[in-house]
């Protein structure tokens, strides 16, 4: 019976994996005929090495004719040449016993090899020596046993690997350690996948000691210090030509085998290193006069850093950099703190940074995002209840920059229940009156609010023109700043000046009597609004032009004449009421239009009963026009550009101060008002904009055909110098001498060092001295014998 259940098991099992194949809800790696052909086979290493007992998976990759690649270990055919010493499964290869196999892979006629070598396994290590205490040049052997899984033994000096942490100090080959230099090392010995180390200690002393604690030399003056040496045994031995001489400045003091050698004004620390120990010797060269700093004075934004070089001049006007070896400290570290001369800026503020060395101090102010001026995009401000506003407030600092520090300021409201502010975004609450502040880098500005209060009330009308027995509606609006208005027309009083010319009813409707003139008063809120009426006297109304084409900040005086019926003319335009469409746009004022923003705006007079409109236009620009389409100047020029924008109504206006100039390389070049600076190697791009148009000059800055040296090869002896020369050779094909501003380079100071072209032979051996200027290099090869 449990035969029987489990035939049906199995039969329903192979069903399954029937089903599973022939629907494809299997995966297996194969390759269709439509697909690209194998080129070759790849495996995941050439040769192995195991013990016995153990094993390492490989695998197999396919390589296609189209480039591409498949994982085929599982596909591929694994077999093995010697599978007592090594056998093989889907690429998992264990080590069977010791010898050699090769393992073949064979995928779709490609296959790849791997040597397999198969080694007892090491259960330990064990050394003869714990520790090793050498002198120089002395030799001493460690003799090293393997024990296997088989409890064997063998010695295996000779087999193992051996490595030293420090091959300066020792050397190890099959077991034997050769004492070299001073110091520690650890030398390891590991076979199968067991290791032991064992500590050398070579010239290990207690301490070092010098004749000297302190030393003064003179420019170029020289002295002999000793180093003696203090091994744990008491013995003590002179190693001053053993050790290893170093000096914190070079330029100051150097050492070599206890000589020290004062080269220039400073100090610096001499350290001689023998062992595992150190000492070092304070030396003083010369005195300072004075300190000179590369910065009189820092402009810094918010988390930058600047460097500030230090130099000390000397006695005999020899000036040296001290940068490094300066005290360095800060007035106030929260602003900004300095390391060797360099100043990272921290907080908005100003501080001072000292610099002391020697018995010179330099003090340079440094100002941190210290705001000259704030402008704010609002002086005051209407909201109604519910309402929003973001202000925009720009920060012009020292160095006459300006930025968006909306985000950066702080800001109050001193009637937060009316209005609350945050981040420069305004949220109005309820009706009143508050006063927003933004204040950043020390400064302040003020924004006046009122929320559903008007900031202006005015008739529609100020003049107006009535026939006899006809009517004319006056009304009083009410506007707030944030341009929404008001009727209140029947909140006012109503009376009129002369009831026999012209009524007005309490809902401001005037009636015209008899031919004359009266004036209608409104009182609303405690003050009076009035109104010029004429009843029958005006008829006809036109402006001297249709259409106004202006830009921002331009005015135009309209003449508007009006004429009765009888055909007389009069200038009106200061008694006529005038009215813009869009106060952002263009204001009008008796007839004279202002230009605000950029835009289309309808100006509109009327008189009496009668109308007239003008379309008005602001910075609405046809085309524009800069003088030059390309520039290409070298560093330091500069070249003044013109540009003008053409209105619709054809006339011409040269926009060059007030367009907007920016470059996209202030690295390359500057653009403001139209003057365009070099400022260094590169191309930028110059962009003036106007309105919503703009234009943009291509700018090449020091655009070289080659670079080269008055020399290609020198050969000096030990502190020899040799001044050469770089030329730049322009693309205009002119010649400059950049010695100076060109960046030079040495591929070994130790060799050789170099300052605007200047070099200096430091030591014997071959260095390559680099120039390089406005993306061009020129090189010089350099011999130094002693």
């Amino acid at each position: 019976m449990i035969k029987n259940r489990l035939a049906k098991v199995m039969a329903a099992f192979m069903a399954l994996i029937l089903i599973l194949t022939t629907t494809g809800l299997t995966s297996v790696n194969r390759v269709s005929a439509a697909d690209a052909e194998i080129t070759k086979l790849v495996l995941s290493t050439d040769s192995l090495s195991l013990e016995i007992g153990d094993s390492s998976t490989l695998t197999a990759t396919a390589i296609f004719s189209d480039g591409k690649s498949n994982n085929v270990t599982i596909s591929t055919d694994w077999t093995s040449d010697n599978s007592s010493v090594a056998s093989v499964y889907n690429g998992t290869i264990t080590a069977k016993g010791e010898g050699t196999a090769t393992i073949v892979a064979v995928y779709q006629g490609k296959s790849q090899a791997v040597n397999v070598k198969v080694t007892k396994k090491v259960k330990a290590l064990t050394k003869d020596k714990q520790t090793l205490d050498l002198r120089t040049g002395q030799e001493e052997s460690i003799a090293l046993k393997a024990i296997y899984t088989d409890n064997t033994e063998e010695n295996v000096s000779n087999i193992a690997e051996w490595t030293t942490s420090d091959s300066k100090v020792a050397t190890v080959i099959n077991g034997s350690v050769r004492a070299l230099s001073a110091g520690t090392a650890t030398i390891t010995a590991k076979l199968g996948k067991q290791s032991v180390s064992v500590e050398v200690g070579v010239e290990v002393v207690r301490r070092i000691e010098m004749d000297h604690t302190k030393l003064s030399l003179l420019l170029n003056d020289e002295e002999k210090v000793i180093l003696t040496a203090t091994y744990p045994d008491g013995e003590t031995k002179d190693v001053t030509a053993d050790a290893v001489w170093s000096s914190s400045n070079e330029k100051v003091a150097d050492a070599f085998k206890g000589k020290i050698v004062g080269y220039s004004a400073g100090t610096a620390t001499i350290t001689a290193e023998y062992g595992t120990k150190t000492t070092t010797l304070e030396v003083e060269v010369d005195k300072t006069r004075k300190l000179v700093a590369s910065e009189q004075s820092l402009f810094m934004k918010m988390n930058e850093s600047k460097q500030i070089n230090l130099s000390a001049v000397y006695p005999d006007d020899t000036e040296t950099d001290v940068t490094k070896n300066a005290v360095w400290t800060s007035s106030n570290e929260k602003v900004a703190d300095v390391i060797d001369g360099k100043v990272y800026a921290n907080a908005s503020g100003s501080v001072t940074i000292t610099a002391k060395y020697s018995n010179q101090t330099v003090e340079i102010p440094v100002d941190v995002e210290v705001a000259r001026h704030l402008d704010i995009d609002k002086e005051e401000l209407g909201l109604k209840v519910g309402g929003t506003h973001t202000f925009k407030v720009m920060a012009a600092f020292a160095n006459g920059v300006t930025e968006d520090v909306t985000s950066k300021a702080t800001w109050t409201s001193s009637e937060e229940s009316v209005a609350y502010v945050t981040g420069g975004k305004l949220t109005a609450y309820k009706s009143g009156k508050t006063t927003v502040k933004a204040s950043y880098g020390g400064k302040t500005v003020e924004v006046a609010v009122s929320v559903d209060i008007p900031t202006k009330v005015e008739m529609a009308s100020k003049k107006g023109v009535v026939p006899v027995d006809g009517t004319l509606q006056a009304n009083v609006i009410a506007t707030y700043t944030d341009n929404r208005e008001e009727v209140v027309t029947e909140k006012a009083e109503w009376s009129s000046s002369n009831e026999k010319v012209a009524e007005v009813s309490s809902k401001g409707l005037i009636t015209g009597v008899a031919t004359g003139k009266a004036t209608i008063t409104a009182k609303y809120n405690g003050k009076s609004y009035t109104m010029s009426v004429e009843v029958g006297l005006a008829s006809g109304l036109q402006a001297d032009v249709p259409m106004v084409a202006l830009l921002s900040k331009e005015t135009y005086q309209l003449k508007l004449t009006a004429s009765d019926e009888h055909g007389n003319e009069q200038d009106v335009s200061n008694d006529a009421t005038w009215k813009s469409s869009s106060a952002r746009v263009a204001d009008v004022k008796k007839g004279l239009i202002t230009a605000y923003g950029s835009g289309k705006t309808n100006v509109t007079a009327e008189y009496g009963d009668q109308k007239v409109t003008i379309a008005v236009e602001v910075d609405v620009i046809e085309r524009m026009e800069i003088s030059k389409s390309a520039l290409s100047l070298k560093t330091g020029d500069s070249v003044d550009l013109t540009l003008n924008v053409m209105l619709n109504d054809g006339s011409t206006r040269d926009v060059t101060n007030t367009a907007e100039w920016k470059t996209n390389s202030y690295k390359v070049a500057e653009a403001s008002k139209g003057k365009v600076k070099a400022v260094g190697y590169g191309k930028a791009k110059i962009t003036a904009k106007y309105g919503s148009k703009s234009v943009y000059v291509p700018v090449d800055v020091d655009t070289l055909k080659y670079l080269q040296t008055n020399e290609v090869s020198l050969t000096l002896k030990k502190g020899q110098t040799v001044k050469i020369a770089a030329e730049a050779t322009y693309a205009d094909g002119s010649e400059a001498d950049v010695s100076k501003p060109a960046l030079w380079t040495s591929s070994r100071i130790t060799v050789a060092t170099v300052k605007d072209g200047t070099i200096r032979a430091t030591g014997k051996g071959k260095a390559t001295i680099t120039v390089s200027f406005a993306g061009k290099k020129s090189k010089v090869s350099l011999v130094v014998t002693e």
